[in-house]
């Protein structure tokens, strides 16, 4: 895998978003976090999901409605199943074949080098929500904001969303800001 393989960057954001889910204490569940539809648990139980759904993908499964999040995961289970779906994942995409490959996701049909770019934006956004929530802002990389916001932007409309663009408009950030803070922004995420 060379540092151009988008599979590079997808791997450092699931790292990143495990990192950031061993932080989480039992108290910090019923939490509000940046992205408004999940608390802390909800948001937790969602990038479960996501991995699952990444694999899923990647193995030439359909993909239909709603993400699919897992009710079974006891309190101090979310790191083991964020760590569990990374390393199903890696297995999964290991074949450079799978870049080529057209897999079909809920709103489009996409050659698997893009799903990796988009599942990366998406593991570090959701990083970001959870380490607002629970005060785990310095366990952040830089580069993935940087390189997920080069995706948003690229994939994303500036207005018009909702529906299989579950995002609100752009909340405008200082030239200045942080990576973050601008892939927050671009998101529609309200930044404190």
């Amino acid at each position: 895998m060379t540092s151009s393989d988008p599979r590079t960057l997808l791997y450092r954001s699931f790292d990143q978003a495990a990192g950031v889910v061993n932080g989480v204490s039992p108290q910090q569940l019923a939490l509000p976090t940046p992205c408004s539809e999940f608390d802390v648990a909800g948001l937790l139980r969602h990038l479960v999901g996501v991995g699952r759904r990444i694999t899923s993908v990647g193995r030439g499964e359909p993909q239909e409605g709603k993400l699919m999040v897992p009710s079974d995961i006891a309190e101090d289970g979310w790191g083991p199943a964020v760590d569990a779906t990374r390393r199903e994942t890696v297995a999964v995409w290991a074949d450079d074949a799978v870049l080529e490959r057209k897999m079909e996701l809920p709103f489009g049909t996409f050659a698997g080098a893009t799903i990796a770019a988009i599942y990366t934006m998406e593991l570090t956004a959701h990083s970001w929500d959870l380490a607002s929530a629970t005060g785990q802002l310095d366990a952040l990389d830089d580069d993935l904001a940087e390189a997920s916001l080069s995706v948003a932007a690229g994939m994303l409309p500036p207005d018009q969303r909702g529906g299989f663009i579950p995002f609100a408009g752009v909340i405008p950030v200082a030239e200045d800001a942080s990576p973050y803070d601008r892939l927050a922004g671009f998101l529609g995420r309200q930044i404190a």
